[in-house]
């Protein structure tokens, strides 16, 4: 969902509530005072009563739905996109588990809420400083045809889940996560490439310019929101071309045929690649 906190802080939060339940929207947002100021403002504005803008809520952490298993792995406040998952699963009656790491109960949202889920014989509550850390090598071991994993939270609680997922035998594309910040990328280097459309169009995209700036300096509208790569809002259609993915959203099948704008470029110093919008 995607909030105005003030016409310079628009922010996407991942949705908690029940997907079956229109009546209302749930968020939750961790304070983060060392941030960039966004759950901060927000904390300190947001009132009972307040009149906001959102957007509507906009899918960019699907799921499988015909799953034989699902493993929803929430660290921190990570947990709030596995609980919607959760509704929809126990709605759909299909086997799933849900484990929620957290440094302590003191910091940890949704407590309550979770001990009350129709479904909160399913929930297993993973607390550090009461020594029940995750095993996650022995909870994500041997992955059997439709099992899949999902997880959200702090990019080093992530990697431990997708590596012991790995490890266990889920394949790439039964791996699934969402990233809240920009994880530390590798140092690239830019190289100027040309950038075509379908209908004929070409432009020059330089160095120290994306897609998306050229794209927009011509006129040609593009859906762009963090422009960092981890939400997904400018991908399209790849046609042809070797192409350097920055991206931290789509899996190595997606990469085939697919793009994300704000920060994929052309693999090749002035090479060329086409696009589909």
């Amino acid at each position: 969902l995607e909030v105005v906190v003030t016409p310079e802080f628009l922010r996407q939060y991942s949705m908690s509530g029940d997907p079956a339940d229109r009546s209302c929207y749930q968020i939750g947002v961790l304070r983060e005072d060392g941030g960039r100021g966004g759950s901060k403002l927000l904390h300190r504005i947001f009132s009972e009563g307040r009149r906001v803008f959102i957007s509507r809520p906009i899918n960019h952490f699907p799921l499988e739905e015909a799953a034989s298993r699902t493993f929803l792995m929430g660290g921190g406040i990570g947990i709030t996109p596995m609980i919607a998952m959760a509704h929809r699963l126990h709605a759909l009656g299909r086997d799933f588990k849900v484990h929620y790491s957290a440094s302590s109960r003191r910091t940890a949202g949704y407590l309550d809420d979770l001990a009350t889920m129709p479904w909160a014989d399913r929930v297993h509550l993973h607390i550090s400083d009461e020594g029940s850390r995750a095993d996650l090598a022995a909870l994500l071991s041997g992955w059997q045809d439709g099992w899949h994993v999902y997880t959200c939270g702090p990019d080093r609680y992530m990697q431990s889940v997708v590596e012991a997922a790995e490890a266990g035998g889920f394949p790439e594309e039964a791996r699934h996560l969402e990233y809240f910040s920009v994880p530390e990328a590798p140092e690239y280097e830019n190289h100027p490439f040309t950038l075509r459309l379908t209908d004929g169009r070409s432009f020059v995209v330089p160095a120290d310019k994306t897609a998306t700036d050229v794209l927009a300096e011509h006129g040609i509208h593009v859906d762009v929101k963090c422009s960092d790569g981890i939400c997904g809002v400018c991908k399209c259609k790849l046609v042809s071309g070797k192409v350097e993915h920055r991206d931290w959203v789509l899996s190595k099948a997606q990469r085939q045929d697919t793009i994300i704008l704000c920060q994929s470029r052309a693999a090749d110093p002035e090479g060329e690649i086409e696009i589909e919008l």
